[in-house]
């Protein structure tokens, strides 16, 4: 017998134990509902959201001159769904996102900045992320690893982030 069907006839033998267990039930069940309260709140923030887009996309458009209307025709025509879903995220023309490969969105999350900030910004904030955790600074050997790891990955956020930008511009 293969290991996945062992492993899944394991897991299949185990959930019919607990199942019967009242406390399991309730603990699903309350997690469910803070799954319940938890979507709620981000489809009404999603609606806000939609809903302040819209604002500001009549307000840009009044102020260049063009009519508008609570729902104009040309914003409904224009907006396309995400994902194929009807009820989903919508899109505006005017504004799009720009394109960071994965690894370079992560190296700016690990600098702890956000994407597009000048490379002046990108080189300071490596320059006080290594102050604070070069490894001199630490004579506890095992704190001194940790310090060099980190002081590697904010090199290499920076390498990466230094390495995009110039393609970028090109």
């Amino acid at each position: 017998m293969s290991i996945p069907r062992r492993i899944g006839r394991l897991a299949s033998g185990f959930l019919s134990n607990i199942q019967d267990d009242e406390r399991v039930r309730e603990r699903l069940r309350t997690g469910r509902e803070r799954g319940e309260n938890l979507r709620g709140a981000f489809e009404a923030a999603l609606r806000g959201a939609q809903e302040e887009l819209r604002r500001s996309e009549e307000r840009r458009r009044a102020e260049g001159g063009q009519s508008t209307g609570s729902t104009s025709a040309g914003t409904q025509n224009t907006r396309q769904s995400f994902g194929g879903r009807a009820s989903g995220w919508t899109s505006s023309p005017t504004f799009a996102p720009l394109k960071y490969p994965p690894n370079v969105l992560s190296a700016y999350d690990r600098l702890g900045l956000i994407p597009g900030v000048p490379m002046e910004e990108v080189d300071r904030k490596r320059r006080d992320l290594v102050k604070r955790f070069h490894p001199d600074r630490f004579p506890d050997p095992d704190k001194r690893v940790r310090a060099e790891k980190v002081t590697s990955e904010i090199n290499a956020a920076h390498d990466t982030i230094e390495r995009h930008l110039p393609r970028k511009k090109r």
